[in-house]
């Protein structure tokens, strides 16, 4: 009975939906476009997004350079000190900043009479200088090397940005114009049942009832 009543109810849906009217179609393409369009915007706002990253991390990594570039050069040439930090602190903090390569390559051009620096453990960071200006301007490119070698794989570190956002967005847009597009095929098909023929079936699935 209830399999009767249920074939009643599709025959009769049938019968009063199966020509789809013109401006319902004209919803689903419309529907259709603004899904095309926001799917587009969303991909400028991504390349919008890797534009100004890549723009950032050129800045970044020329900021970093020139930075550790002269903080390296200071140790170098001079015995840095600061009033509201202690000296076994800041030779701890900037030789976290520069590298351990970088370190090294500064205890070789460190100039004469530069005392040997320790961190807050006793261990000696920058060794006493032993070096001359020739020696360091010979060194300077190996210096400015391993500097941009020291930056590029910091910002290397650092330079991933999530997108998937975006990508996932996209996803869920083309996913939506699928399902909209298998709606509009279906409605595109405009079979028209005879009422008779309706009227017909309906009668004969009504018999099962009794």
């Amino acid at each position: 009975m209830r399999a009767a009543h249920t074939i009643i109810v599709a025959l009769s849906l049938v019968c009063i939906g199966c020509t789809t009217p013109p401006e319902v179609k004209q919803a689903l393409i419309e529907k259709d476009q603004a899904y095309v369009e926001n799917e587009r915007l969303m991909q400028q706002y991504r390349e919008l997004v890797g534009h100004v990253t890549e723009r950032h991390q050129r800045w970044y990594r020329y900021v970093q350079i020139r930075l550790k570039l002269n903080l390296a050069l200071q140790w170098a040439t001079t015995n840095p000190k600061l009033t509201d930090v202690g000296d076994a602190e800041l030779a701890k903090d900037d030789a976290e900043l520069l590298g351990a390569e970088i370190i090294a390559l500064i205890n070789e051009i460190r100039l004469k009479n530069l005392p040997e620096r320790k961190d807050p453990t006793g261990q000696v960071v920058f060794q006493a200088g032993i070096g001359d200006m020739n020696n360091l301007l010979q060194k300077l490119p190996e210096l400015i090397g391993r500097v941009e070698q020291r930056v590029a794989k910091d910002s290397a570190a650092s330079s991933t940005v999530d997108l998937t956002a975006f990508d996932q967005y996209r996803t869920n847009v083309q996913a939506v114009r699928r399902i909209n597009a298998i709606i509009k095929q279906y409605l595109d098909i405009d079979v028209t049942l005879p009422r008779s023929e309706v009227q017909s079936i309906a009668e004969a699935a009504r018999a099962l009832r009794r």
